[in-house]
């Protein structure tokens, strides 16, 4: 009996409860699918993950049941459905357009198909589950477009210009020589031919969004220039001279606004239906799927009312109401983006139709994080943050990921940082136009040439070696000597622009090596962790309590977490044991032909170069050595691998890297043509 029981309880409870998580998991999808761009967060990203995957899965499995349900329903009466059953048959439509993927989609749509057939009674159910079907099926044909739009051979041949045959220069040289033969002395002498980029804008009357809705339309101009950088393209120097002519007279907060704006574009195009839903026929569909749903909410709600189980209703009215939410927050979605200043300045909207529109958006999201990831090698290999569980993730075998992100901190994208960053940018574009300097610069040539600007040639085998060796050797020695001099931070700024470009780099290398021109980077950061891992479990602490092992101490530290100066205490004991090691001899000399690529002892012989350096000097040295590597990593990143991190909340690398583009500042330009063409003139 209870076997009966149970067995008629899931029966009558697997399919309601897949139809109402269904729109349960879609809500957190409405909630924080669009705060991925903006936010680092592992795990809204997991849940978000998680939500597409699930909800798909509920999808299909329902519309499974549903059909074997009612295939069985039909079998055991001849054919016939009662009104609680083609209730259950309406819900197939309302599944299709609440969820699904392209993959998907001949599975869903068939079986959506398959359902409302089989329960077809010629009554008004049946005509609104059509009408819900067909809309389903624009809503999936959405989401397959904007895939295929945003794929990456797509988009390269959308950004391609139109073939150029050249002017036609046999019939030039044609009349040329006739010219030539009547007696004319001929010259083919040069014009010069101007662009100017498209899609500049006024914002109409306004003045509450003046100043941003122009920032918009001129991001959208440059845009229109310098999206083909992500797909590997390359511009003519026509654009370079547009687009260094705009940023030259920008100061650093309007110029990185502009770049935010950019990039928030291209993350539209790449991850969101922007290419599809903001086109004639993209707002007409949508108009056209809004006010189906609302109309069938409405005919449902005034069908006549046959007798039905209260809480198949109750699902079923909640099912639409999900829906008609779902409809109305995307357009306001439509109508709160950058898309629509776009679209109202191109077609010259007069405030009748602006002040409407902006009176309905919902408050603007931010375009990204506004953050810089910090990982710090000494705090990472001292374990002064220990995981929770760490003996059960370590026998899961996900304690060194989950580790990784554990001590990946994050700090505000300031005014001064970008203000510095801004300006080393404009003193590269000086050094380009005066010394004829080439683009990109030769990063070790530049970083020696800093150090004996400021007389330190003994550091300057440092800037020797692939990219990642220079980063990893360097962030050694800036950490060592941060701690050396932390207390001076608050009145010293190149202290702290030194160590946030040092961990920022640093976590780039740790967590995204692909972003960086790297050769043997993983395999020479695993040695030196295990050379740190090592050092610091073989050496004890020199404290007043014991000899304790570090981990030990940390331990006791712990209980105390929220002191952050002890925790500061412990990491200045740590670099102070690996300062008192000697390193008269060079690191690579002792080591020899042996496997182990480390570089710690080589940070740490830096440190001895700069520690009779006055202060001042010091970090002026090390925040502009940081400031080169960043630039020189970012110029040289793949535009692609720049899109993929705009889903994750961006990258301060991302807005350096289209920031220098703008000044011209990258090898993108090497294009001429369209700067003169040839006409006679006749003496």
């Amino acid at each position: 009996m209870k076997e009966r029981s149970w067995g008629k309880f899931w029966n009558f409870w697997e399919l309601r409860a897949m139809v109402v998580l269904t729109p349960a998991v879609q809500i957190l999808l409405i909630l924080f699918g669009h705060k991925r761009k903006s936010s680092h967060n592992l795990m809204l990203r997991i849940v978000v993950w998680s939500s597409y995957l699930t909800s798909d899965s509920f999808t299909t499995v329902a519309l499974g049941v549903l059909s074997n349900k009612l295939a069985q329903v039909r079998e055991k009466t001849g054919g016939h459905l009662d009104i609680n059953d083609q209730l259950l048959a309406f819900w197939s439509p309302l599944l299709l357009l609440l969820f699904g993927h392209c993959l998907s989609l001949a599975v869903q749509t068939s079986a959506t198909a398959y359902i409302i057939f089989i329960a077809w009674t010629n009554t008004c159910l049946s005509y609104l589950s059509s009408v819900m079907a067909l809309v389903g099926f624009i809503k999936y044909g959405e989401r397959v477009c904007a895939l295929w739009m945003a794929s990456h051979d797509k988009l390269k041949r959308s950004m391609l210009p139109p073939p150029d045959p050249s002017p036609n220069y046999p019939r030039f040289m044609e009349e040329y020589t006739l010219k030539q033969d009547e007696g004319y002395y001929v010259v083919a002498d040069k014009v010069i031919e101007d662009q100017v980029p498209e899609g500049v804008c006024s914002s109409g009357d306004d003045p509450s969004s003046a100043i941003d809705s122009q920032d918009i339309g001129k991001a959208y101009g440059l845009l229109q220039m310098f999206k083909c950088l992500f797909v590997e393209l390359i511009l003519s120097h026509d654009e370079k001279n547009i687009s260094k002519s705009i940023f030259k007279v920008m100061d650093y907060e309007k110029a990185f606004r502009i770049v935010e704006i950019e990039l928030g574009f291209i993350d539209d195009m790449l991850h969101t239906k922007a290419m599809v839903l903001y086109t004639k026929q993209g707002l007409s569909l949508r108009m056209f799927t809004f006010s189906s749903t609302l109309l069938v909410l409405v005919l449902f709600s005034l069908a006549e009312k046959s007798p039905r189980r209260k809480f198949d209703l109750f699902i079923t009215y909640l099912l639409l109401a999900v829906i008609v939410f779902f409809e109305t927050y995307s357009i306001l979605m439509l109508v709160s983006s950058d898309w629509s200043d776009v679209w109202l300045c191109k077609r010259n909207k007069s405030s009748a139709l602006r002040r409407p529109v902006i009176s309905v958006r919902l408050p603007r999201q931010p375009r990204w994080s506004h953050s810089i990831a910090q990982f710090s090698l000494l705090s990472f290999c001292t374990k002064e943050r220990p995981l929770v569980c760490h003996n059960m993730l370590e026998f899961l075998k996900i304690n060194k990921d989950l580790e990784k992100y554990h001590y990946t901190l994050h700090e505000d994208m300031s005014g001064k940082i970008r203000k510095w960053i801004f300006g080393h940018v404009e003193e590269e574009l000086r050094n380009v136009e005066e010394k004829h300097m080439s683009v990109p610069m030769d990063i070790q040539k530049s970083l020696a040439q800093l150090l004996d600007d400021y007389h330190i040639p003994l550091a300057k085998w440092g800037t020797e070696g692939d990219l990642d060796q220079v980063v990893l050797t360097w962030h050694i020695a800036t950490e060592l000597l941060y701690y050396s001099d932390q207390e001076r931070e608050s009145v010293n700024n190149n202290i702290w622009v030194s160590k946030l470009l040092s961990r920022y780099m640093f976590y780039l290398l740790v967590m995204y090596p692909s972003m960086l021109p790297s050769v043997i980077g993983e395999i020479r950061l695993r040695d030196t962790f295990a050379e740190a891992f090592k050092f610091f479990k073989d050496h004890r602490i020199p404290n007043s309590e014991s000899n304790r092992e570090p981990h030990q101490w940390i331990k006791n530290l712990v209980i105390n977490r929220g002191k952050r100066n002890e925790m500061n205490l412990y990491l200045r004991q740590a670099s102070k044991m690996l300062l008192r090691v000697r390193t008269e001899v060079r690191p690579t000399q002792v080591k020899g032909g042996k496997k182990s690529k480390s570089v710690l002892f080589d940070g740490c012989s830096i440190v001895a170069v700069f520690e009779e350096m006055k202060v001042g000097m010091k970090w002026e040295t090390i925040a502009k050595f940081w400031t080169k590597i960043l630039m020189y990593a970012a110029s040289q990143c793949r535009g692609d691998s720049h899109a993929r991190q705009l889903r994750r909340g961006g990258e301060l690398l991302t807005h350096v890297w289209l920031l220098m583009a703008h000044f011209g500042l990258t090898d993108h330009f090497k294009m001429t043509q369209g700067q003169a063409i040839a006409q006679l003139i006749l003496r």
